[in-house]
């Protein structure tokens, strides 16, 4: 395989002298920052670091590993931004704080660790982003690139972070993109890259739905195969009418409907059975996918399609569709209980996310849903709650938010912690129900991450009381 790969040289030659002398401030310490500060110290750089809060989660390790790496915390210090000759911003960190709207309005380069890894990585690169969707299709790709055997190293927003993947020495990279990532960069070069879908998300870093969807179709700037979602392309052609014309005439198309052309994947109908397909050409019946519901079959041709602009063997990409069992925290069955399923979707944080779970699963809901919503609007549960929710159990930050808008659709109850919110949806449901965890909200207001929040929701289902 690694002959179709040997075009694709888009690494920057930067001499070590020019960037040794250069002063890079990384702001942020979380775990993107942390892999900036190791990388651009193994670069042999001069690194300052600068973080708002007073204990960043790496500041121990920063003072272990690099003791003479200068660390501010507690807040942004503008003379550090004055004096660095590049700023690399972490995607937690908001490009609206003084500091950084000063540094770029005085045109100083202001980057984020993915743009930092364009200008290294010697491999060709596959992207993707999204609103919904997007680390099952990452995940998925992978499992594909490895039934065909290709070396592969995949990170970026989901798992390891894009420059500890410059330490291996693959034949192509996978990465998961996310808005903030994309912000900051602009030397992105991919051989094949698709933007799933673009739903209200992040509206609190974001000013508009139209802005978010331009961040998102960046990926597509300097791409050799970009990969189209037919079924979201009405919605792209109103938000973005140029760059969706300029995609319709280049890309390969993925629909739940039948693929018109044969390079496309669709949906076919065989002897009364849904396969998925490409073209004419029938590859498996959708039944066989272990991922369930429509979401998870758009899912699949996603990656069918982009595997398949990788030149990757549909042998080895239908071998890899029957073998994924899906994702933690991503409707993820916990457990039956006098015969109520428990669903772990904690990874649905925006609205968009929890209405497709809400119609991907069987029979009457009971909802736990609550955390930050970032002034995402999310009026449209109002529809996906009516006739197939029973009750919604709220908590978190924005509980009264969720609870106000179902007023008069469905029961509401709010609760204090997760172990509450399981015990009481247990309580409001019916044999043949399902509780769901789908917060359409961040979990950061009362959890480190949605992981976290989806293992309080696995241990409580483990361990509640009945």
């Amino acid at each position: 395989m690694r002959s179709i790969y040997q075009y694709f040289e888009s690494a920057v030659v930067i001499s070590s002298s020019d960037q040794t002398a250069k002063k890079m401030l990384v702001v942020g310490l979380g775990v993107t920052g942390w892999s900036v500060v190791r990388f651009l110290a193994k670069q042999g750089m001069h690194v300052l670091v600068n973080d708002s809060r007073d204990i960043a989660p790496y500041s121990g390790s920063l003072r272990q590993r690099y003791p003479d790496i200068p660390r501010y915390l507690g807040g942004f210090n503008q003379r550090l931004f004055d004096e660095a000759d590049e700023i690399v911003v972490s995607p937690g960190v908001s490009l609206d704080i003084p500091e950084i709207k000063a540094a770029r309005d005085a045109g100083k380069p202001v980057i984020g660790d993915i743009e930092l890894f364009c200008r290294y990585a010697k491999a060709p690169i596959a992207a993707i982003t999204g609103s919904n969707g997007k680390t099952t299709v990452t995940a998925l790709l992978g499992e594909m690139a490895a039934a065909a055997d290709v070396n592969t190293a995949v990170g970026g927003n989901i798992g390891t972070p894009a420059l500890d993947l410059l330490d291996s020495d693959p034949e192509l990279y996978i990465l998961e993109l996310s808005s903030f990532q994309l912000d900051l960069t602009t030397s992105l070069k991919t051989k094949t890259a698709v933007v799933l879908n673009v739903s209200a998300d992040h509206m609190d870093r974001h000013a508009s739905l139209r802005s978010y969807a331009e961040t998102k179709f960046r990926i597509y700037n300097d791409c050799l195969h970009p990969v189209v979602n037919n079924d979201f392309f009405a919605k792209a052609q109103t938000l973005l009418p140029s760059t969706a014309e300029k995609l319709s005439t280049s890309a390969i198309n993925y629909s739940l409907a039948q693929p018109v052309f044969d390079v496309d994947f669709g949906i076919k109908e065989k002897f009364g059975k849904a396969y998925l397909a490409r073209g004419r050409k029938a590859l498996m019946p959708a039944s066989e996918l272990v991922i369930k519901g429509e979401h998870n079959m758009s899912n699949a041709l996603a990656a069918l399609a982009m595997g398949s602009a990788l030149g990757f063997s549909e042998e080895s990409m239908v071998a890899a569709l029957r073998n994924f069992a899906g994702l933690p925290h991503r409707c993820e069955r916990v457990a039956i209980v006098d015969d109520i399923t428990f669903v772990n979707d904690s990874k649905g944080t925006n609205v968009g996310a929890s209405i497709t779970a809400i119609r991907s699963t069987d029979g009457p809901v009971v909802l736990i849903a609550g955390g930050d919503a970032k002034g995402a609007d999310l009026s449209p549960l109002r529809d996906a709650a009516k006739d197939k929710v029973r009750a919604v159990i709220t908590l978190g930050k924005d509980a009264a938010l969720i609870e106000e808008l179902l007023d008069g659709v469905v029961e509401t109850l709010r609760v204090g912690s997760m172990s509450e919110a399981v015990r009481e949806a247990f309580v409001h449901s019916e044999p043949g129900d399902t509780v769901l965890l789908s917060p359409a909200c961040s979990s950061l207001d009362m959890f480190k991450n949605y992981e976290e929040r989806g293992h309080a929701f696995v241990r409580a289902v483990q361990g509640f009381d009945r």
